[in-house]
């Protein structure tokens, strides 16, 4: 009877690890679909922020 419940014991830290491989593939998953369907718009943002930062750079260089 031990013996059985050490085997079980020590099987449940592998189940740890695989509840965390779930849950990272699951985190994966969300940001996969996210990035794709919004995708363009962040991108177009970060375009957006780039000129800005690139007008606002020219305008220091030349004070």
């Amino acid at each position: 009877m031990k013996k059985l419940l050490s085997i079980k014991k020590r099987n449940q830290s592998g189940y740890a690890l695989l509840e965390y491989c779930a849950g990272a593939a699951i985190v994966a998953g969300i940001l996969w679909a996210a990035l794709s369907t919004f995708g363009n718009s962040v991108g177009g943002l970060f375009d957006a922020l780039s000129s800005w930062t690139n007008a606002r750079t020219s305008e220091v260089q030349t004070y």
